[in-house]
């Protein structure tokens, strides 16, 4: 028999039961689709949440006091002088902001002019302080986007925060979601304002990360040079640590679901196998025949073979494209940007043909080892 011969003759028996065809290749198509999916969105998670911790300041440490301490102002130049790091401390406290007759609950902040630059804290509306406006004794602030909306302000006018008149230099956006405070709602004054008024004790310190520098030994070195100094102790919270850990529960996450997407794909192989042993029993007559006329045993197996490589290319090409279906609709509804990779394609595909054909072998044999007289004995 010809080349040629033998794969329209594994496509007719493929056809022959529609069917069961298209049940076995479905099988092995989910389960190809499924760990494409999971290949794919696992690595677009793992890059959303490095990306996402990246924007929020895997290039900061942020300190606070530790129970019973308190952080001064000061503390600041401080750790900037020790460590050669920019530094920039936070102050808050709740307030009440009026413009004419309107009246909103607030959250009065002072801060330092770094704190803009490290908070990405953007003016939206009007411009930031000029550096005569961040000493003491200025009338000047910042206000957030929500807050001037609901006060009806612009950059320019007067505002008064619990009775204190202070003109609006500019608006701005929302910044960094880590900080304790809400920037939209807030009212930010110079620091050194802000301690004339409510005192000399901060809430926390943020510090940049020079280059060359992990985050984990700026925040050891900040904590040894705040004992030492101040004989005091701080926390430190850095965020390559929450990257790390989250890195780490999404792994094991990945990890299961691959292994729940590698059982299918192995129950899409236990189907090939199973549809081919029921092929070969049905084809009894048909081997027997086969044989007789010098078929040799290589070339039964070769063709039952083929059969299952057909099973295979069929469902690894409808698998692929499940599995970029499920990527593209997953990728929408949680908000993700994933990119789908050849090679990860290939390798999912690959695979799906290297089950089928392992599968496959099992019957294969048991076909090609069938005697003519066994075979034709029923019939």
């Amino acid at each position: 028999m010809k080349r040629y011969d033998f794969w329209k003759l594994s496509l007719l028996n493929i056809f022959a039961a529609p069917a069961r065809s298209v049940l076995t290749v479905l099988g092995m198509a989910i389960g190809i689709g499924a760990i494409l999916a999971v290949i794919t969105l696992g690595d677009a998670g793992r890059a959303q949440v490095k990306s996402e911790m990246t924007r929020l300041g895997i290039d900061r440490v942020w300190l606070t006091a530790a129970e019973g301490e308190t952080l001064r102002h000061g503390d600041a130049q401080l750790l900037a002088s020790a460590l050669d790091a920019t530094a920039t401390e936070q102050v808050y406290a709740p307030a009440t902001a009026r413009a004419g007759r309107r009246e909103e609950s607030c959250v009065l902040v002072g801060c330092s002019r770094e704190y803009m630059d490290l908070m990405g804290t953007g003016v939206l509306e009007g411009r930031d302080l000029y550096a005569a406006e961040w000493q003491p004794g200025a009338r000047s602030v910042l206000l957030g986007a929500a807050l001037a909306e609901k006060l009806g302000v612009e950059p320019g006018e007067l505002i008064s925060v619990s009775g204190v008149p202070l003109w609006v230099r500019g608006i701005i956006a929302q910044g960094n979601e880590l900080s304790q405070v809400d920037a939209s709602g807030a009212v930010f004054l110079p620091i050194a304002v802000f301690c004339e008024w409510m005192g000399q004790s901060v809430h926390e310190i943020i510090l940049s990360v020079p280059e060359g520098v992990t985050p984990q030994a700026v925040a050891a070195m900040a904590q040894d040079v705040m004992r030492v100094k101040r004989d005091m102790s701080v926390e430190a919270v850095t965020m390559q640590v929450q990257i790390e850990a989250a890195n780490s529960v999404m792994s094991i996450f990945v990890d299961v679901l691959k292994w729940v997407a590698a059982i299918c794909i192995l129950v899409g192989g236990i189907g090939v196998m199973n549809i081919l042993l029921v092929s070969v029993r049905e084809r009894r007559r048909e081997i027997g025949i086969m044989k007789s006329l010098g078929t040799t045993e290589g070339q039964i197996c070769l063709l039952f073979l083929l059969e299952a490589l057909v099973y295979a290319l069929v469902g690894g090409c409808m698998g692929l494209v499940i599995g970029i279906g499920l990527i593209e609709t997953a990728g929408r509804s949680i908000g993700l940007t994933p990119v789908i990779r050849l090679g990860d394609c290939a390798a999912v595909f690959l695979a799906a043909l290297a089950v089928g054909l392992v599968f496959g072998v099992s019957p294969a044999s048991r076909a090609s080892r069938m005697k003519p007289v066994d075979a034709l004995r029923d019939e």
